[in-house]
């Protein structure tokens, strides 16, 4: 594999996430994590919005890249791309173009839950990270240990990550984008329905695949599985 392989985090999570599936990719596959801003020790966001989230991820990752974005991450990838970033390819994991749901787009969560979600956050950020994790783990014994332990975010990286979830759009950009993407999504994942798994990967000509079974971490819980996925993608890259 030529193009390196940058994976980035979901929401309140830092590059240890990744541990199982850059063990499984093995050696073969090298990859290099990189940090949400305001997350994993990273400096906090310029700006509370999508922008302030997808710029400096931009910046860090390499022209020529394959950008494997888990959730906040995937949807952060089809934004970087939208904005002409040009990448070899991406992997989206557990993502979806548009978090809430809106005329047209019902495979989402709704609006008035992210809206109290960062209501939340403003009174209690510690407790709106524990809740949104318990809500993750609670589709199997896997995945709550995948999701345990506590947030490396700062207040101000969670606010703009939220923020860019509130914020992004990319259902009719997507139409737009030549870069091959592949899109994995989880059977039972309480946040993001295969459907729109599938309907994002079909209006940009990408691939789909669901795993049986896997809730929102399957680079976690199945990460065999979704190692093979990126390996059988990179190699033709």
């Amino acid at each position: 594999m030529s193009a390196p392989l940058c994976l980035v985090p979901g929401w309140s999570f830092d590059a240890a996430v990744f541990g199982p599936l850059r063990a499984a990719l093995g050696e073969a596959v090298p990859a290099t994590a990189v940090e949400l801003p305001g997350h994993g020790g990273q400096a906090d966001p310029a700006t509370t919005d999508l922008a302030g989230m997808v710029e400096p991820l931009t910046a860090e990752i390499p022209d020529g890249a394959v950008w494997v974005g888990w959730s906040l991450g995937g949807t952060l990838a089809l934004s970087a791309l939208c904005r002409g970033k040009p990448l070899r390819g991406a992997v989206l994991i557990a993502a979806t173009p548009r978090f809430t749901r809106a005329d047209g787009w019902p495979w989402a969560v709704p609006a008035e839950e992210l809206a109290a979600m960062r209501a939340g956050l403003a009174r209690s950020p510690a407790a709106t990270v524990r809740r949104f994790r318990r809500r993750l783990g609670s589709v199997s014994d896997a995945d709550a240990a995948a999701v345990a332990g506590t947030t490396a975010a700062t207040p101000a990286g969670l606010a703009a990550g939220l923020a860019a979830l509130a914020e992004a759009d990319g259902r009719s950009a997507a139409a737009g984008i030549s870069v091959p993407t592949l899109w994995l999504g989880g059977e039972r994942d309480p946040l993001v329905p295969p459907e729109a798994v599938r309907r994002a990967a079909a209006a940009c000509g990408g691939e789909a695949r669901i795993l049986a079974d896997a809730g929102h971490v399957p680079h976690y819980t199945h990460c065999a599985s979704v190692a093979q996925a990126i390996r059988a993608f990179v190699e033709v890259r």
